[in-house]
């Protein structure tokens, strides 16, 4: 919450002043899509002098520009011009979730039911990525 609060001035500043139609933040993790390098250089240098000089605030080392086709890490997916994807890190938690609801089902400590309340949360995150098959694999418990 307090990050929404706190930075909300550079949403402002960006959508407003910069005018940058593809904006987007989730929490201290922002991606602006920009139609060139030349534009996105200078629409981070602007946000740098902003962030500095009103917010008292520093851009981390991991900040970068990259191309639409080589996408971008971005709420736990790996997003680019094409598709969302969900990256490794998340697919291996949900497969070992899911492993382990099966191990308890299976012993009687848990009922299919009660295992699909859990997987409610992680269904909805993968749902919107583009992976059918990996959906159909490991949900048709479902």
């Amino acid at each position: 919450m307090f990050a929404n609060i706190y930075l909300n001035e550079v949403d402002q500043f960006a959508k407003h002043k910069l005018h940058c139609k593809y904006y987007f933040r989730y929490l201290d993790d922002t991606v602006i899509l920009l139609k060139t390098k030349k534009e996105a250089k200078e629409v981070l240098k602007e946000i740098k002098n902003f962030l500095k000089s009103k917010l008292e605030l520093e851009l981390n080392e991991k900040t970068q520009i990259f191309k639409c086709k080589q996408g971008v890490n971005f709420c736990g997916y790996k997003i680019n011009e094409y598709r969302m994807k969900i990256r490794d890190r998340g697919k291996k938690k949900i497969k070992r979730k899911i492993k382990e609801l099966k191990y308890l089902i299976k012993s009687n400590e848990l009922t299919s039911i009660e295992a699909q309340k859990y997987l409610c949360g992680h269904y909805g995150y993968i749902k919107y990525a583009n992976v059918k098959n990996l959906t159909e694999k490991l949900f048709y418990i479902l």
